[in-house]
């Protein structure tokens, strides 16, 4: 067993981790792995300018993709999104033919590109039915409207959706019942 001296340490019960933030963010490609049996290619990040840059470079970022990432569906009802998102990196990455990549296979030439993304945070259950926040992307957009600020943060998306109204309480019969 390692042994410490624990003066020096400082005690901690949420582990030293600071979330990121939602919001906007410019994004470096770090992997694409491409699904077929689900068809979409899922697109990993890493934050690529900022305060933040780098967020997701360390062990736990390396070895939990899915906190990171986007897809990029290539089913026939997906065509237009997908087409979009390629109209994306083409237009934050002046030089590269996205299209012209996707239609070679070659996902490897997505590697180091920037995007930009919205990062919003979201509840979600647990499998133990707690309720927690997670961090979704909400929007994929040219890196320009991120550095120029027209990207803005969007509000906690509430597990189920909006609140229902409140209703009033319903009356109860308290006559007799007819039948049985």
């Amino acid at each position: 067993m390692r042994k410490f001296n624990w003066d020096s340490i400082t005690a901690s019960n949420e582990g030293g981790f600071k979330p990121l933030p939602a919001g906007p963010y410019v994004v470096r490609v770090v992997d694409a792995v491409d699904k077929t049996d689900k068809e979409y290619v899922e697109i990993v990040f890493d934050i690529a300018e900022g305060e933040h840059a780098g967020f997701y470079s360390d062990d736990w970022g390396k070895n939990h993709p899915y906190s990171h990432h986007f897809f990029m569906s290539y089913k026939e009802t997906a065509a237009g999104m997908l087409k979009g998102r390629l109209e994306t990196f083409a237009a934050s990455n002046p030089g590269f033919d996205p299209f012209a990549a996707w239609e070679a296979g070659r996902l490897d030439m997505f590697y180091g590109r920037i995007i930009g993304v919205n990062l919003q945070e979201e509840e979600y259950e647990t499998s133990d039915g707690d309720i927690r926040t997670r961090l979704n992307v909400c929007q994929v957009v040219d890196v320009q409207r991120v550095r120029d600020g027209k990207v803005k943060t969007r509000e906690l998306k509430k597990l189920g959706g909006k609140t229902a109204p409140a209703t009033k309480p319903t009356e109860v019969y308290a006559g007799e019942i007819p039948f049985d």
